[in-house]
């Protein structure tokens, strides 16, 4: 028994010795300090974060998180600027340093909120044949002025105007801009929308001879699809690869071409949409501000005119098809991080939010399903080898594209594809493009498909959008 004892009391020594060395271990102290004097300064829409850098001598990193991705400064920065700072919504920036050796400061954190009217929502706008209908909804508290600028004008509207029509204006870019006061006079962040006043025409373009063609010989995506948008849209008008060639068809008169090349042959593009001449003429309508709503095996496209250069890991799914009793959805959360649900391209279509935080919405229903996609793959690997849910891959993949990354199959929650894209203005390429990649978002399903308003509310988003571009 003695023995017994004895080894039980060593024992008891032996954890409390382990277990002092962890301790010291885990209060090392960190190897460099902190800044200090971390300030804001709201002016305006503005906040301006100034610090002191600890003394030391080195070329120190800095970095800013705003909370949900860390942007990297200039090297011994002591400032750094945000905006637009909305009203009534708090924020906090961390700032941390790193030095060459590798060694990382604990964060400094300010955190605060604007106080100010709400602002109005959802601002979009349309150009008829008078000059330009601006709309909005209203803010979530009530407000006292709207105040509405666009080019030269300037106009105080009453609280509970929701549009207004500018006329007069000149082709040119403009920048609306919205701005509500409330009763204690405050006023909301800005609300902004570029605007571009130039060609109104859509050309439907397709590799047949004209639209009746198109409607006798088309794929039955191809002719619901144009068909859809001739009834909607009456200025539309159908445009052939060989009137681009041959010069019948005078681009700079449209403002936005849709190519919807969904066909059960494959995803090969035609000889004629690769002709020199063609690509020549398409790239510089592409370049000089043209925009391009590209779908399904369309979107190759953009490799063609040379405003996509990466060889991207690809997937596309060819053929006619076949039966699939589910319901498949598009997701717009990406990675649970990047919440796309408020873009103009999702405007009005009803979302859910998944135990997950995934958020989707449907597009096909149960029945036949031709499922052509035409998406990109493998982003992490492609960009180094990195794993599925690396922020560095998301973030290397949008900054070389110039990209808003828009949309994804519903069960994804990483960044392994690319369904749904923006291509904003880059280099020489001044126009805007959408990618519409998914299978599912299928124009004519063969046994009819509930989500057929999803459909076309998502292509009337897409032109909508691109014609203030």
């Amino acid at each position: 028994m003695k023995n017994k004892y004895s080894y039980i009391i060593l024992f008891g020594l032996f954890i409390s010795i382990i277990s002092c060395q962890k301790r010291e271990i885990v209060s090392l102290p960190t190897k460099l300090a902190t800044v200090s004097n971390l300030q804001y300064t709201l002016t305006g829409d503005t906040v301006n974060l100034t610090w002191n850098l600890p003394p030391v001598q080195d070329n120190l990193s800095v970095t800013v998180n705003d909370g949900v991705t860390s942007i990297p400064l200039s090297t011994k920065a002591t400032t750094f600027k945000y905006g637009i700072v909305e009203t009534n919504k708090e924020y906090g920036f961390t700032i941390k340093v790193s030095d060459s050796n590798g060694n990382t400061s604990l964060g400094q954190t300010v955190r605060f909120t604007r106080d100010g009217a709400s602002p109005v929502k959802n601002v979009s706008a349309i150009q008829n044949d008078n000059g330009v209908l601006i709309s909005w909804s209203l803010p979530d508290q009530p407000v006292t002025r709207i105040e509405l600028k666009i080019g030269e004008n300037t106009l105080d509207l009453g609280p509970t105007i929701t549009s207004y029509q500018v006329n007069g204006l000149q082709a040119a870019k403009y920048m609306i801009s919205v701005v509500t006061t409330n009763s204690a006079n405050k006023v909301s962040n800005t609300v902004y929308l570029p605007f571009k006043v130039g060609a109104t025409m859509i050309g439907y373009l397709g590799v047949y001879a004209d639209s009746t063609a198109l409607l006798t010989n088309g794929d039955d995506d191809e002719i619901a699809g144009g068909k859809w948008l001739f009834q909607n849209y009456p200025k539309s008008r159908y445009i052939s690869f060989d009137q681009i060639k041959n010069g019948s068809v005078d681009l700079t008169q449209i403002r936005v071409i849709w190519w919807n090349f969904d066909v059960v042959a494959g995803h090969a593009l035609p000889a004629i949409t690769t002709d020199a001449t063609v690509v020549a003429k398409m790239t510089q309508y592409y370049k000089n501000g043209g925009n391009l709503l590209l779908n399904q095996y369309a979107i190759q496209y953009f490799w063609t005119l040379g405003r996509i250069t990466q060889n991207y890991f690809m997937g596309f799914d060819e053929g006619p098809g076949g039966f699939n009793p589910d319901v498949w959805g598009v997701g717009v959360n990406i990675h649970q991080k990047h919440d796309q649900s408020g873009h103009p391209l999702y405007k009005g279509i009803t979302m859910t939010t998944q135990p997950d935080g995934r958020i989707t919405f449907p597009v096909i229903g149960s029945g036949w399903k031709e499922n052509h996609n035409a998406v990109i793959l493998r982003i992490p690997e492609f960009e180094g080898g990195l794993p599925n849910d690396s922020e560095t891959a998301y973030t290397k993949f949008v900054d070389d594209n110039n990209a808003v990354w828009l949309g994804m199959w519903d069960g994804i929650g990483d960044y392994w594809m690319a369904g749904v894209l923006e291509f904003k203005p880059k280099d020489d390429f001044q126009g805007s493009g959408i990618f519409i990649g998914i299978g599912g978002i299928e124009w004519h399903q063969n046994t009819g498909n509930p989500y057929q308003s999803t459909i076309e509310l998502l292509y009337k988003n897409a032109l909508d959008y691109l014609k203030t571009k």
